[in-house]
């Protein structure tokens, strides 16, 4: 049962349980004191109750259950069907197959596989370059 719904129960019943002795109350003129003493402790008992109740009442309602699926994503790119993340693979090898995703090193670059294919990076357009070798360094001691 949602939260909010069993509060209004709640609230209904304890008000049905209660009616009858709020009437009592009237009937003796208001005198709640001998009232609670004959009942043993009504009032203290009625109090957390109403505290209990606004607590219930007032509180942030509970999430329900999950809705259905979402739509694929976008070209196939999005969400857990989508394009595969990086995998590095080292050294480029001459005639081994690369996935989409697969990254390499070849001649002192990074490439990125764009397809699967058994081309050389830098020689087919199935390579993207990410990172371009740089110069060496020339040593610095004389």
């Amino acid at each position: 049962m949602r939260p909010d719904v069993l509060a209004e129960h709640l609230a209904t019943t304890i008000r049905g349980l209660f009616a009858p002795v709020s009437d009592r109350v009237l009937a003796i003129d208001g005198d709640l004191t001998s009232l609670t003493k004959s009942v043993g402790g009504l009032e203290s008992t009625l109090a957390a109750v109403c505290a209990r109740l606004d607590a219930v009442e007032t509180r942030e309602p509970v999430p329900g259950p999950p809705g259905p699926p979402g739509q694929p994503g976008r070209d196939g790119l999005d969400g857990k069907d989508g394009a595969p993340g990086l995998r590095y693979c080292g050294v480029y090898v001459r005639g081994k197959t690369y996935d989409l995703g697969d990254l390499v090193t070849a001649g002192g670059s990074a490439w990125y596989c764009k397809t699967t294919t058994i081309a050389s990076p830098g020689a087919s357009g199935d390579w993207i370059l990410m990172v371009k070798r740089g110069r060496d360094a020339r040593d610095g001691r004389a």
